[in-house]
């Protein structure tokens, strides 16, 4: 704190009843005079004043700035983000324990849907007899290895048909003809169908082509065939079951389209 200096003139002059001469032009003497200043009244500091905490003093420019409670966007949209990827991840959790729960029961339900669907065109009397009893098959069709199998064997010609009409046939009743794929398959037919009296007769099964060439109706390629000679290859059509005193695997031969055979429609059956 800064000290004030005053100065102030002091003449001394002789008493009133002194007999000491008095002399002329007497000295002056100079004094200092400190004037002290009072402390300052404790008030409450101005927002410029100097902030003391416990023996350490800031001025305004050095005080440490209190921390700022501020709306933060960005904070918010990171929680928001998590509590949505929490959600998501517990659905996902909770959509997988119920699909491993009922996975077989839906596999079920699957395949009598597939089967339902895949017989639209048949009422369902066909299937089932009554209310607690139902076949994998309609009504006069034979299951064998997941497949229904119809033969029409009635003695009118209406059993007697060309290669388109016969596939037309099956296809009225949802199915199409006849592909075999293996050896038990042609033995199953082999004693499904009656044999003609006569090698030229039979009946139409899907295959179609010539010697080099034998396609199924489904698009796939010919493997193993049952042909009856070596010479049975020379027309466009199959038959099989072709006529023989007894029964053989070997039955197949080909025909012209517009002969008239009976047929075999294929279809799958329903599994349950």
């Amino acid at each position: 704190m800064s000290e004030e200096v005053c100065y102030s003139n002091v003449v001394f002059t002789r008493p009133y009843n002194s007999s000491a001469p008095v002399k002329k032009n007497e000295e002056t003497v100079y004094a200092e005079v400190k004037k002290a200043e009072l402390a300052p009244v404790k008030t409450h500091p101005e927002p410029d004043d100097s902030r003391t905490t416990g023996q350490e003093t800031w001025s305004p420019a050095q005080a440490p700035e209190k921390p700022e409670h501020r709306y933060q966007p960005q904070q918010c949209a990171v929680v928001f983000l998590s509590l949505t990827c929490a959600f998501l991840l517990a659905g996902i959790i909770a959509l997988s324990v119920c699909y491993y729960l009922t996975a077989g029961q839906l596999k079920k339900d699957r395949t009598l849907l597939d089967g339902i669907l895949q017989f639209r065109n048949f009422p369902v009397e066909k299937y089932c007899s009554n209310e607690t009893r139902c076949s994998h098959c309609p009504s006069g069709w034979t299951f064998n290895n997941s497949k229904c199998y119809f033969v029409p064997l009635g003695q009118t010609w209406e059993t007697w048909k060309t290669w388109n009409d016969s596939r037309l046939e099956c296809i009225k009743m949802g199915a199409d003809l006849l592909t075999i794929q293996n050896k038990e398959e042609q033995i199953f037919i082999m004693n499904l169908a009656p044999t003609y009296c006569d090698k030229w007769h039979g009946y139409w099964i899907g295959l179609t082509g010539n010697a080099k060439d034998w396609i199924w109706i489904d698009g796939s390629s010919l493997t193993t065939g049952f042909w009856a000679d070596n010479v049975s290859q020379t027309e466009t059509h199959v038959l099989t079951n072709t006529g023989h005193e007894n029964k053989t695997l070997n039955s197949w031969r080909s025909a012209k389209p517009s002969m008239l055979n009976r047929w075999i429609c294929e279809n799958r059956a329903l599994l349950f």
